[in-house]
């Protein structure tokens, strides 16, 4: 995996030359789009460079038609998509393609990581139910949303060992609350059904906005926790590897558009999430993308 990884890096140097990357070719006829690339996503907002109208514009100038399929962080269903072709590539976290892929004989390679997350997950609660840490030590009559089979799970895994919460440890507990994605765990929370909910950017930002909640943890306070990868499928690779060579450079050019016009990346998060330029704000902290150096690194 490490070796193809940067096998498409040095590809995706390849294809940054200007007259494959140039964004003034969107509206010619050299840059109608004739391929689909499909990628299973979810509302995460790491996946903003990936799937947002720059990238779409620079993918269509190469004649491809960039679709981003929301699953709900569905990943046993995404690895399944990946199998069977309905997917040529898709995002998860690490911990997520090792716990769903199995079954499916780890049907993608990973060509890139994309974002590392630096408080964009997180535990939230009601202050009057759960004030803090601490008392998920000494109790066990809680009740938690999260996405299982997911970072929101991986992240609970990590509260149960590093902070020893036994409750935690009790994976038929009656503190599960299994839910599909981040936005039906802050619905639950929202109407009072769970005492806690495990969420991801967006939806940490719009939880806290109301007061009486509190932040249990965030990513914020871990490193290399929960890092995001770009899979492509076996077949994809081995049919129409220019397709991921493609959309990597484009990939990498659009980070480093982001970084040079900063507004940008903070008008898309605003209307990707319909919140205001400060909240954008805040939930671009949450995240930091991993460049095209540090990959090759």
């Amino acid at each position: 995996m490490v070796l193809l990884l940067g096998t498409i890096a040095l590809a995706a140097l390849y294809y940054y030359k200007p007259d494959v990357l140039d964004p003034h070719r969107g509206t010619s006829d050299a840059g109608k789009a004739d391929r689909v690339i499909n990628i299973g996503t979810d509302n995460w907002i790491g996946y903003i460079p990936l799937c947002g109208k720059e990238m779409r514009r620079r993918m269509h100038a190469s004649g491809y038609l960039l679709r981003c399929v929301d699953d709900n962080a569905d990943y046993a269903a995404r690895m399944k998509k990946l199998r069977s072709g309905e997917l040529q590539l898709a995002v998860a976290t690490v911990d997520s393609y090792l716990l769903n892929a199995a079954s499916e004989k780890f049907p993608a390679v990973v060509v890139s990581m994309l974002d590392e997350s630096k408080g964009g997950d997180a535990v939230i609660a009601h202050k009057d139910r759960i004030a803090n840490l601490d008392e998920l030590k000494k109790r066990s009559d809680f009740r938690i949303a999260f996405t299982p089979a997911s970072p929101s799970e991986h992240l609970l895994k990590a509260v149960s060992t590093h902070f020893d919460v036994p409750a935690l440890r009790d994976r038929k507990g009656k503190w599960r609350v299994e839910v599909s994605g981040s936005s039906e765990a802050l619905k639950r929370f929202e109407a009072k059904e769970v005492d806690a909910a495990v969420l991801w950017e967006p939806d940490v930002s719009r939880a806290l906005e109301k007061p009486g909640r509190v932040k249990l943890l965030g990513t914020e306070d871990t490193r290399r926790l929960i890092v995001d990868i770009l899979l492509a499928s076996r077949d994809t690779l081995q049919k129409s590897p220019e397709a991921t060579a493609v959309l990597l450079g484009h990939y990498f050019r659009t980070l480093k558009y982001y970084r040079d016009n900063p507004q940008d990346l903070t008008d898309e998060v605003r209307s990707a999430a319909n919140v205001s330029e400060a909240q954008a704000a805040i939930m671009l902290k949450g995240v930091r993308w991993i460049t095209l150096t540090e990959n090759a690194s």
